[in-house]
């Protein structure tokens, strides 16, 4: 049975895929990933890490973002989290099955594995669940990676905290001047 990564292109699933480095990364492309995350993958590619990268395609549209930008919707955690990552990557892994995948939550984040289900040949692994974040920084460090400062998340996420607007602001006013403008802000940083 093949196994592969979920990679966020954040530093758990980097780690991850530092310490896996024969399996095969999947990546989900929602049109809302940093650039910081892009260039991560790079560096990852770099050292010979196998990555492919599958576009949330959705309603006649190239991406996630594309979608909601376009016909004028509100990101909402839930829906988002299906339309904009989960039903891409269940059809993917659906074609590959039978496999494992590995999805990388850490210690503290035991009660997340409900979300995900093993189904239809599809069986999810949680080898980083032994891990603290700290930990995983360290794997990174050890591979000459700087652990990134922001989640790996869409930039419009409405599930991110506060810092992480705030981050926006700071490092992608363009960004964060987009999701002002639409709505999209939900912990504003004031």
């Amino acid at each position: 049975m093949a196994s592969y990564n979920s990679l966020s292109g954040g530093n758990i699933s980097v780690a991850m895929a530092l310490l896996y480095p024969k399996l095969t990364n999947v990546m989900i492309n929602t049109g809302g990933n940093l650039l910081e995350v892009w260039k991560r993958l790079s560096e990852l590619q770099l050292m010979r890490i196998k990555i492919i990268v599958i576009s949330s395609f959705i309603g006649g549209y190239q991406s996630y973002y594309d979608y909601i930008k376009n016909e004028n919707l509100l990101p909402f955690y839930m829906s988002c989290n299906y339309k904009a990552k989960r039903l891409h990557m269940n059809r993917f892994y659906g074609i590959l099955a039978p496999c494992t995948v590995n999805i990388g939550l850490t210690a503290g984040e035991e009660d997340r594995r409900d979300e995900f289900q093993s189904t239809d040949g599809i069986r999810y692994n949680f080898p980083m669940i032994k891990y603290t974040r700290e930990e995983c920084e360290k794997i990174l460090r050890a591979h000459d990676l700087v652990p990134l400062e922001t989640r790996s998340g869409c930039w419009f996420c409405p599930k991110q905290p506060r810092s992480s607007w705030i981050r926006l602001r700071e490092v992608h006013p363009e960004l964060y001047q987009e999701a002002k403008e639409r709505g999209w802000l939900t912990k504003l940083p004031h």
